[in-house]
């Protein structure tokens, strides 16, 4: 399944996994997005990159090194510009507990490894609304155009 063009702007997406082969699978299902995947391999360089960048949507794993995806987002909904940008937690099979995890932090959705090409384009296409690039004057607002 391959993601709709229906959007304006280019998205930007964050990709915390471990795993090079998923990360080229979730830019593989999504590249009709024409997408801006940002990827950092441990839960604790996703959180600093979540900090300081904006993006449309976050996919995340649950078991990452240093900081969990749960601990990733536990942060991210507390204290980032990205509070109230959708999250989508991929994990190797999900469960009760998980699932329960992943409600409380408002994800989503939870994903299996094995669901990721059959499901991710169609929640990311029903979540995420981008808008359009900003043009420099909008950024600045002190700024006198010519």
């Amino acid at each position: 399944m391959v993601l709709n063009t229906m959007f304006l702007g280019t998205m930007k997406i964050l990709v915390v996994h471990r795993q090079k082969k998923t990360v080229d699978l979730i830019k593989s299902v999504l590249s009709n997005c024409n997408p801006v995947v940002l990827h950092t391999e441990s839960g604790l360089d996703g959180l600093l990159t979540s900090r300081i960048e904006h993006f449309d949507v976050i996919i995340s794993g649950t078991d990452l090194p240093v900081v969990t995806g749960f601990e990733l987002i536990r942060s991210v909904r507390t204290n980032s510009i990205n509070r109230n940008t959708p999250v989508i937690f991929i994990s190797d099979e999900v469960d009760e507990k998980t699932l329960h995890l992943g409600h409380a932090l408002g994800v989503e959705a939870m994903l299996a490894m094995k669901e990721v090409d059959i499901r991710l384009a169609a929640i990311v296409n029903e979540q995420v609304k981008t808008e359009p690039d900003k043009k420099w004057s909008q950024l600045l607002p002190n700024t006198r155009t010519n």
